[in-house]
């Protein structure tokens, strides 16, 4: 499989020439042509992950694609399909196992929205704005975690890496910081990874991993 990071949260993954995508947003960078989609996840409502333009646009060059989110968000996408925790989709040769329920708090004690997080493959974990666990995925190839966000504590991310022992760590969420911040951020995010043996890779929009 390839994984292709996009701005902020979004990313493309690749595999036998179809690919599925993950909350495909645009702020400065342009969205690229994203072709062969065979699905789309998007984590929550929130529109930082959620513009519904770019999906148009990706439904357009896409017909059929299939699109998986939660259920107070499926009222924004035409045909997309509610999915829960615990649930297993097979679609173009990839195995997506959903997990998760709620968006990290904003404010203590108060859900902001729902939130799915993903895994493809059994290697490759994307938990949308949350930290939650998930069961029956050991070591994945690659943890995406959030760095910055008023919900988030880089403290957090770290201790997210120690929980799951990924092999490769993405920073993700991070179009709130700048080149300063991220550096700040992604130094702790390294120290959690060597802790348990794992490697950073702060990509830029638009650079890849194989897996």
């Amino acid at each position: 499989m390839k994984f292709t990071k996009l701005e902020h949260s979004g990313c493309v993954i690749e595999k036998d020439g179809v690919s599925i995508v993950c909350d495909p947003v645009e702020f400065e960078a342009s969205l690229p042509e994203l072709n062969n989609v065979i699905a789309l996840v998007i984590t929550h409502k929130h529109g930082d992950h959620l513009q519904s333009e770019k999906i148009s646009v990706i439904l357009d060059r896409n017909p059929g694609v299939r699109i998986f989110t939660t259920a107070d968000t499926v009222s924004e996408i035409p045909n997309a399909e509610v999915i829960k925790s615990g649930d297993v989709v097979n679609v173009g040769g990839f195995e997506l196992r959903f997990f998760g329920e709620n968006h990290a708090a904003i404010v203590s004690g108060k859900i902001p929205c729902q939130n799915i997080g993903v895994v493809v493959d059994g290697e490759i974990v994307n938990p949308g704005d949350s930290f939650d666990m998930l069961d029956g995925v050991a070591q994945p190839e690659i943890l995406l975690v959030p760095s910055s966000a008023p919900w988030c504590k880089v403290c957090e991310g770290m201790e997210y890496i120690k929980l799951v022992r990924p092999k490769l760590v993405v920073p993700v969420h991070n179009a709130v910081l700048s080149g300063l911040g991220n550096g700040f951020n992604n130094n702790w995010l390294r120290a959690a990874c060597e802790e348990v043996d794992a490697d950073l890779a702060p990509l830029e929009i638009g650079e890849s991993v194989e897996v």
